[in-house]
């Protein structure tokens, strides 16, 4: 029976879809219990909401009306699917994660070394890899490298025949990778079967910074023929649907609802789809043990830090790049309006997750304030000591990158600056060198075990009819 609260949501939508150009939707209603729905979705509604409705009241001059509502319809159906998942118990499991494992102050807890991190497009995903590898790469963990370049695929789901394989001698021992980090669209079974057990994270960032950072990153407004035009960006946005139908440009798919995409939501068709997003939205609730922010990075690493038992020093880390200002584009507010509407299903994405972060953080306990404090004094001591400040490599014209301190240029410094691509190239040489040394020792072994049965075939030798007549 269709309850008060589902004919809301079915009015929400409606009015979004309106909004969007959508003719058909589709909402299937749960059987949970409405009271525990508003309660969590009253619980998760938090300061991030509050932030949101502020932001929505301050930009409100400059919309008009109907763009006012279809935000703050946006920010109802994200606390709806939020109440979504609690009913059918999506979080259950993740929460009792998070709470009950020790953070890397206690002795015993055991780090977490099975990890695949999804990377979303211009999201500071990049950052986020060298991290990982970072701490890989010192505990000499085998990872789930592409069999060439640093990205597996950018339009088809992830393939475990894209992975460069475990020499022989090497997957006898080791017959599964430890960690997955470089660019691929999520596919669970596939990622499932190369890193079994892992713990699942990725990051998102707000759709309208989000996508003008690709848009300028990736050179869209080439393949589009608007390069010479003032502002790029808002001339595409003007008429997204004209350029998106009507021209071939780099990334195409990362200009509408790119972290859907990258998530695993590729039936582009179904982005007028909003009953088939929010399907997507809680699966991903259901099988990400924890969804990371951008524009709370720090925050999100504390909780990354408990989430897999990892010491500060693993998680401190320096921006791999800084985009150029020739790349960056204005957004007015009438921009933002329209980049929120055309990325509809990263904005539910997006709002989602910011939720559960900061319900995430509430539960983390009393001490997360004063740990995130330590963080950041940690962090600007390994900035200072590592990073010449006055100095930028900008040999690629997309973004300016920090440069190496040459007082402190020991292994701490470039470990810690080293970005995603020379990251896996030299992943790709370390793993090839274990597997040299471990053939060596497999060699030694197997030529020790041959002349101890050579030695065990003489002495069981029958004695001969002269030596017994001796």
């Amino acid at each position: 029976m269709e309850t008060d609260s589902d004919m809301t949501f079915k009015h929400l939508l409606s009015n979004v879809s309106t909004t969007l150009g959508i003719s058909q939707f589709h909402y299937v209603s749960g059987n949970g219990d409405e009271g525990a729905n508003k309660q969590s979705a009253d619980k998760l509604t938090n300061g991030i909401a509050r932030q949101q409705e502020v932001h929505t009241k301050e930009e409100s001059d400059s919309y008009d009306q109907d763009e006012v509502e279809f935000l703050r319809n946006i920010n109802a159906i994200s606390a709806k699917i939020s109440s979504i998942s609690v009913t059918h118990g999506i979080n259950k499991e993740t929460n009792n994660i998070l709470s009950t494992r020790n953070d890397g102050s206690n002795e015993n807890c055991k780090p977490i070394t099975k990890i695949v991190f999804l990377k979303t497009h211009k999201t500071g995903s990049t950052t986020m890899a060298s991290i990982f590898e970072r701490f890989g790469y010192r505990r000499n963990l085998m990872f789930a490298l592409p069999r060439s370049s640093h990205i597996f695929a950018t339009n088809s789901f992830f393939s475990r025949k894209g992975v460069l394989p475990l020499p022989q001698v090497l997957a006898r021992s080791h017959p599964h990778f430890d960690i997955l980090d470089n660019h691929a669209v999520y596919y669970r079974p596939e990622m499932e079967k190369t890193v079994p057990n892992a713990t699942y994270i990725t990051i998102l960032r707000d759709p309208v910074t989000q996508l003008e950072s690709a848009f300028g990153y990736f050179e869209m407004a080439k393949g589009m023929g608007i390069s010479k035009h003032p502002n790029p960006f808002e001339m595409f946005m003007q008429k997204p649907h004209f350029y998106y139908d009507t021209t071939k440009y780099t990334m195409k798919t990362r200009s509408r609802n790119g972290q859907l995409y990258d998530l695993g939501f590729i039936n582009t068709k179904l982005f007028n789809n909003t009953s088939a997003i929010l399907k997507k939205i809680v699966s991903l609730d259901e099988e990400f043990h924890l969804v990371l922010i951008t524009e709370y990075f720090d925050e999100s690493l504390i909780l990354m830090k408990k989430q897999l038992c990892w010491s500060f020093d693993d998680i401190i880390y320096i921006s791999n790049g800084i985009r150029s200002k020739s790349h960056r584009y204005t957004i007015s507010d009438k921009i933002k309006s329209k980049i929120r509407q055309w990325n509809a299903g990263d904005v539910l994405l997006y709002n989602h997750f910011n939720r559960t972060l900061w319900q995430k953080i509430k539960d983390y306990g009393p001490t997360f304030q004063a740990d995130l404090d330590k963080f950041r004094r940690l962090e600007k001591e390994a900035l200072n000591r590592c990073v010449d400040t006055n100095k930028f490599d900008r040999h690629d014209k997309r973004e300016d990158k920090f440069i190496l301190n040459p007082k402190h240029s020991g292994n701490y410094c470039q470990d810690l600056l080293r970005a995603d691509v020379p990251y896996t190239a030299l992943l790709r040489r370390k793993m090839r060198e274990i597997s040299i040394s471990a053939t060596a020792v497999d060699r030694n072994s197997r030529s020790q075990n041959q002349e101890k049965n050579r030695k065990k075939r003489r002495t069981r030798r029958p004695m001969s009819s002269k030596m017994m007549k001796g």
